[in-house]
């Protein structure tokens, strides 16, 4: 299965998490695309708004290729971009599994354009 990983990718702590689900996720044998594994060629060398089109321009084509979208989710905070990923998979009939690693409130937008969540604990469910 080809899955498309979205998380925020802002703190130690959220990158931890997504590069040991992202693993989790192949050992069990899926196809994964994590965007923060991909780099623009030249990137530095770009203009803000060139950079952001073709990132923006990646991720939209790989949500269109993947199966489905798992959201590793943290609750009420909630990075803009990654509520975007799951709004737009939800919008093309993508199914989007949420991953709550916050155990807290969660925003019903999120929990009810899921097809299933579950705590990041028990991860077996994947």
């Amino acid at each position: 299965m080809k899955i498309y990983l979205a998380s925020p990718l802002f703190t130690e702590y959220e990158k931890i998490h997504v590069s040991d689900y992202a693993a989790h996720l192949r050992n069990l044998g899926h196809e994964v695309y994590v965007p923060m594994e991909h780099q623009i060629e030249d990137a530095w060398s770009m203009p803000n708004h060139v950079w952001a089109t073709m990132v923006f321009n990646e991720d939209v084509e790989q949500i269109r290729k993947c199966d489905k979208v798992v959201c590793l989710y943290y609750g009420l905070y909630s990075d803009s971009g990654t509520a975007w990923e799951c709004g737009f998979a939800y919008g093309i009939n993508k199914p989007v599994q949420l991953v709550d690693l916050s155990g807290r409130e969660c925003s019903l937008m999120v929990v009810q354009g899921a097809v299933n969540a579950f705590e990041f604990a028990n991860k077996e469910q994947t």
